[in-house]
């Protein structure tokens, strides 16, 4: 599988550079980067569903252990998450705003992710998804790890720390025994071709989630902030009343809804 590793690390190292993780590091207050955080509980949820079928299918035991093992370790990063969103007062979205349009993007590339993890025929096929989806999210928690201790976050986080990537980094398909014995798994042409074509599949999937939400921060930070209103004395408001106009609200701004190894000198790239 050493192609497939090499083709994954093209990938991320083509996505580190997207234009999200550009902005991290220009550092913006974090109340400028919404609908993030939010915007990613359709995904964080998902993928534990992604996780518990690649391991409930896989049928040969040298991958199954591999993938299951990789389950358990990932288990329960989706209470993590919401942890955090409570930790930085963010509300999760409801059912019907996680239907909505904002969460659209993270819906379709959640799906079609999934339908992977249901429609691969073999197991080298189901543990690159998951290979695949951990070398994006290296680039993802440490873009924003980083991000959050330079601009001096200090509320308690575990799913969007440095601790989490290091946990990332610790999964047992990325100690070097098991990546070398990952490495030397002999493909044939056809399984190695659907290993390949899953690895662009998926970061078109990943790629267009982060595009829909770096598209919503720009148009977001595009708005002129609102103004605070002026008050009013009792005898302006009884004049607007009386003249049938609506009250004057100025809404605060909210937060709208809406996670691979650095190879060994083979061109490898940021965790």
């Amino acid at each position: 599988m050493k192609i497939v590793q090499q083709h994954i690390v093209r990938h991320q190292e083509q996505f580190s550079d997207h234009p999200f993780f550009a902005r991290l590091s220009t550092d913006p207050p974090f109340e400028r980067l919404a609908p993030f955080p939010v915007c990613l509980t359709f995904w964080v949820m998902t993928f534990q569903d992604i996780l518990r079928i690649c391991d409930e299918r896989a049928t040969d035991p040298g991958y199954k252990h591999m993938v299951h093992r990789h389950r358990l370790e990932d288990a329960g990063h989706d209470r993590w998450f919401l942890g955090d969103l409570a930790a930085l007062g963010l509300e999760p979205p409801t059912a019907a705003e996680l239907f909505g349009e904002r969460h659209r993007a993270a819906r379709n590339a959640s799906l079609a992710l999934l339908s992977e993890a249901l429609r691969a025929r073999h197991d080298a096929c189901r543990l690159t998804l998951l290979l695949t989806l951990e070398s994006a999210g290296h680039v993802f928690f440490e873009r924003v790890a980083r991000y959050l201790e330079r601009i001096g976050e200090r509320r308690r986080l575990r799913y969007f720390s440095q601790t989490h990537l290091d946990v990332e980094k610790a999964h047992d398909v990325f100690e070097e025994d098991t990546d070398a014995r990952i490495e030397a798994i002999a493909l044939d042409e056809e399984t190695r071709t659907e290993a390949l074509q899953l690895i662009d599949r998926c970061y078109r999937e990943l790629t267009g989630m982060f595009d829909a939400i770096e598209a919503q921060i720009a148009a977001g930070a595009a708005r002129p902030a609102l103004a605070p209103s002026k008050p009013r004395s009792a005898r302006e408001a009884a004049r607007e009343t009386a003249r049938g106009a609506a009250p004057r609200v100025v809404r605060t701004p909210v937060m709208r809804p809406f996670a691979r190894r650095a190879p060994r000198g083979d061109g490898g790239s940021p965790g």
